[in-house]
């Protein structure tokens, strides 16, 4: 099983994932797909560091949008929930996606 993204196919993932999250709920809808592709691809140590960048901003608005999407349907508007629980979700899969991989970590070290 290929467990990469990477090349023009990277490429390609995170435009389409930027015009899903432009698009009124498209992001939301293929976020099943696109958020483990978008992993993979910023996993993958093929890209350079402006692709990797707008991959780790994009994944993290998307889980963001997810996430206000279930609290407005959970809570309606109610603050501070309404903003709260996506920025904090936007933030924690931003800091997910950027760690570094262990792997090249130590070989960076070396």
């Amino acid at each position: 099983m290929h467990r990469s993204v990477g090349g023009p196919w990277a490429r390609v993932l995170v435009a389409v994932s930027a015009v899903l999250l432009l698009s009124m709920g498209g992001a939301i809808l293929a976020a099943p797909l696109t958020l483990p592709l978008l992993y993979l691809a910023v996993r993958s140590g093929r890209l350079g560091a402006g692709l990797r960048t707008a991959a780790v901003a994009i994944a993290a608005l998307t889980v963001a949008e997810v996430a206000w999407a279930a609290t407005y349907l959970g809570v309606a508007e109610a603050k501070p929930w309404i903003w709260l629980l996506p920025v904090a979700a936007g933030a924690i899969t931003a800091s997910a996606f950027a760690r570094p991989r262990p792997g090249l970590a130590a070989a960076s070290a070396a």
